[in-house]
């Protein structure tokens, strides 16, 4: 009866230890630089990166609304890192990530990434633009080396970030082109 209780017990606390990792695995955010998109807060990030580089304030993001920090490359042990920014909503959790790199690196940071994460879409010239989009859990990654610059960058951001991105893109293109076209 005692060994029957005891299993039963530990079977009982093995399942709800699975069902706490698991749950933490599914609200996790997308990992970058020892910080997580949707999870890490402003407060955290200032505490952990600020031990890396020196990070500054960069105003108010137009598209969530929330502070933004940057800092030197240096110090996160990353080979031709230049600048790091830090972009969080209007709650002060990280919304997203822009890395500035050397150029030549993105062969290696595009291999990395592809074994971590699927790739969605991606364009690799011999000669012109390069660009890789890859899929996290809660988020996309995108790695754009433009043709005749020496810098490339690596975006890791929030799904809802690059949506509201794209559609008040969208608009301020459409509204352009319709100052344009009453000007005819």
């Amino acid at each position: 009866m005692k060994s029957q209780m005891t299993r039963h017990l530990l079977s009982t606390c093995a399942a709800a230890a699975f069902a706490l990792l698991t749950s933490h695995a599914a609200l996790a955010g997308t990992p970058v630089l020892g910080v997580e998109l949707g999870v890490s807060t402003l407060d955290q990030v200032r505490s952990t990166q600020g031990q890396k580089a020196e990070l500054e304030n960069a105003g108010v993001n137009e598209y969530t609304g929330g502070p933004m920090l940057v800092s030197e490359g240096t110090g996160y042990g990353i080979e031709g890192l230049r600048k790091v920014a830090y972009i969080f909503d209007s709650q002060k959790k990280l919304a997203a990530v822009l890395m500035t790199l050397e150029k030549g690196r993105f062969d290696t940071i595009a291999r990395v990434v592809a074994g971590k994460y699927k790739l969605r879409s991606q364009e690799r010239p011999f000669v012109g633009n390069q660009q890789a989009t890859f899929q996290t859990g809660d988020g996309v990654i995108e790695l754009n080396a433009p043709h005749m610059s020496f810098e490339m960058t690596a975006l890791y951001a929030r799904s809802d970030l690059m949506q509201q991105f794209k559609t008040q893109s969208k608009r301020a293109k459409d509204a352009k082109a319709a100052s344009e076209a009453s000007k005819f």
